[in-house]
């Protein structure tokens, strides 16, 4: 949770708001929610004196704000909390115990924020701000995917993406998505790929991971017998050779020479290639 609340106050602080602003703090029904999930019922009053509930029992305290240190100094007369302002807005707002890196508490204004579910509330905040997207994996985690402004597919490559709001460790990963996986580097989606079959000659199966689904190109993964081909020139259809280099399609290579003489020819007089 703490993590979590970190990553959020980073990826929202364009979206913040400021306590200079009272407004949004006095005479609403906060509750403050702290790391153990202890909740207390708050009410900042104008003149500075603070009503608190928890567990039906009613105290009266104070706090204070200062805008010099966007700091909010709570007295609950059992202690004295002063919190910097992480993340504020008229829903819920993210304070941090002032002197720590990872300790939070969240408030949530229950006229807005009903069934209190400051995380909820949070999230559904961040995916509309973020205009982030979800994809599910194989294994049933979800994938949020931040997408450009006037992005209005699902994913690109290029989107960043992470898991509860933590970034992703590098790798490959299976989407639900029947044949399709994603693939991720430092936190980025690199390539989106189509699992295909092929059937060479030898009626032997070809599996190759495709970034396009409707071509093979340079980069694309290759599979036969279950495992990824090291370097391998393979026998892919009755004129093609396809070139493999770690576990990658390098290029298609014709089998007969003089076809592939010209379709070098071409390449170096058009820079084309003639598969």
């Amino acid at each position: 949770m703490k993590l979590y609340l970190k990553s959020i106050v980073k990826q929202l602080r364009n979206y913040s708001a400021t306590l200079d602003k009272t407004s949004i703090l006095i005479d609403k029904p906060w509750a403050l929610i702290d790391e153990e999930f202890e909740m207390q019922k708050l009410i900042f009053k104008k003149d500075k004196e603070l009503i608190l509930s928890k567990n039906g029992q009613v105290q009266v305290g104070k706090w204070d704000y200062f805008p010099e240190a966007k700091s909010l100094l709570i007295d609950r007369n059992t202690d004295k909390i002063l919190c910097n302002e992480a993340f504020i807005d008229k829903g819920v707002m993210v304070l941090k115990l002032d002197g720590t890196e990872n300790r939070f508490f969240m408030l949530a204004n229950e006229n807005i924020v009903p069934d209190l579910d400051a995380k909820k509330y949070l999230k559904q905040l961040r995916y509309q701000k973020l205009r982030i997207a979800e994809a599910n994996l194989s294994d049933g985690t979800i994938l949020e995917i931040q997408r450009e402004e006037d992005q209005y597919e699902r994913a690109k490559v290029g989107n960043p993406v992470s898991v509860d709001s933590e970034t992703i460790d590098d790798g490959k990963y299976q989407l639900a998505e029947q044949n399709k996986y994603i693939e991720i580097h430092k936190g980025r989606i690199y390539k989106i790929l189509t699992e295909t079959t092929y059937t060479n000659p030898d009626n032997q199966e070809i599996v190759i991971q495709q970034q396009d689904s409707w071509k093979i190109k340079n980069g694309d993964y290759v599979f036969m017998f279950g495992r990824l081909v090291d370097n391998s020139i393979l026998n892919f259809s009755k004129s093609k050779n396809l070139i493999v280099r770690e576990g990658k399609v390098v290029r298609f290579e014709r089998k007969n020479p003089v076809t592939r003489w010209l379709s070098k020819v071409w390449k170096r007089t058009f820079d084309y290639y003639n598969d």
